[in-house]
């Protein structure tokens, strides 16, 4: 009999549906048909109205609020502030999640969004036997004091400086695992022929492809970076990811491009388009950087959220995995250079990126989840 397995995530960009995802792959190449995974977005399907739809105001508030969405995150990230909130939070969800676990009993609980460790918690509270609860950090190097509930049964972070915090918050050490933020292990496979990919997928074998995503929602300047990559007529071709931001996908669709270019909405195969591509044009996402470098692939990141993805970028450069470039005419310069016959940069940041690259780290969170199971 298969063990389920409940992960609460919510579509407020990308990140967490990939962790959650990426666990479930873990765990059935660890021990295939052993586990009966269930995704729930937890936002959309165990709050009322108007809560429901707080996820399809993520992409909006970020996009046009991002200072004051920092400003608000800076101010309340302690653990006593971010308690009150969350203690506010709770109530509106914490029935219905309480009703899905008593109908399904899963053998444990993964939260993979800062808001629902503690909901997580209370709800297990509510049942008549234990169900262990674990927290798996999304955020490479700034995590919210949200993301830390000194009653869950395991914490895996991906960085020292993420364990700090959770220290900080009143975790104790013994709960606390640093591994790193699992990606699939399709990502791994990034290394293959590119040409071959790129035939596959319909492009020019011997042009270099440049990628340039906003996240699932479709974030920041997508279109005026993609439009000046094209007038600047590079000798290359652009793969862009509009997400689930519709508009965006039909403005993109809608241009008569220099340069040849294909446009996505929401992808289901990042992995064979991050394979295919010379270099990633992104915002500091914390799962986009991680995929990216466990292809080997080197990154420009084009904005980051502040405060929630500023050290994030930070993370890039220093790793010398890539460079910080928000503004299009900078990064035009940057691919301009970089795609000079001779110049050594791009091959140089692979080399970093792969050197970085754990691909064992998907199998390790699977197996510290399935000890708990």
């Amino acid at each position: 009999m298969s063990k389920k397995l409940l992960i609460l995530t919510s579509d407020t960009g990308g990140g967490h549906r990939s962790a959650a995802e990426a666990i479930a792959e873990g765990l059935e190449h660890i021990g295939p048909g052993e586990f009966e995974v269930q995704l729930l977005d937890f936002i959309a399907d165990c709050t009322p109205f108007p809560l429901n739809r707080a996820g399809q105001l993520y992409r909006p508030a970020v996009t046009y609020g991002g200072p004051l969405w920092g400003w608000f995150w800076r101010l309340n990230d302690g653990p006593r502030r971010m308690a009150i909130l969350l203690h506010l939070f709770t109530p509106w969800a914490r029935s219905r999640l309480v009703q899905l676990l008593r109908q399904t009993m899963p053998q444990a609980v993964v939260s993979v969004h800062s808001l629902s460790n503690y909901l997580a918690v209370q709800a297990v509270r509510g049942l008549d036997r234990p169900i262990p609860v674990i927290t798996l950090v999304t955020d490479l190097r700034r995590a919210y004091a949200s993301w830390f509930c000194p009653d869950v049964d395991l914490c895996i972070v991906p960085s020292d400086a993420v364990r700090q915090k959770a220290l900080a918050c009143g975790l104790s050490p013994q709960k606390i695992k640093v591994v790193g933020l699992p990606v699939s292990l399709e990502f791994g496979q990034g290394l293959r022929e590119k040409s071959e990919r790129k035939e596959r997928l319909g492009l020019k074998p011997d042009l270099p492809a440049l990628l340039l995503v906003g996240g699932g929602e479709g974030m920041g300047r997508v279109l005026p970076i993609a439009r000046a990559i094209a007038e600047a007529r590079l000798p290359a071709q652009l793969l862009v990811v509009a997400g689930r931001h519709g508009s965006l996908r039909r403005r993109l669709e809608s241009v008569d491009w220099e340069i040849p270019t294909t446009v996505f909405g929401f992808v289901d195969n990042m992995p064979e388009l991050m394979a295919a591509s010379e270099v990633i044009i992104t915002k500091a996402g914390p799962a986009t950087i991680s995929e990216a470098i466990a292809c080997g692939l080197p990154i420009i990141i084009s904005g980051a959220i502040p405060y929630q993805e500023d050290l994030n970028a930070a993370y890039v450069v220093e790793t010398g995995v890539g460079q910080l470039a928000d503004d299009p005419g900078e990064i035009v310069n940057l691919l301009r250079e970089w795609l000079q016959p001779g110049n050594g940069e791009l091959d140089r940041m692979a080399r970093n990126a792969r050197r970085l690259a754990q691909p064992e780290i998907t199998l390790e969170v699977a197996r510290l989840i399935a000890g708990l199971c």
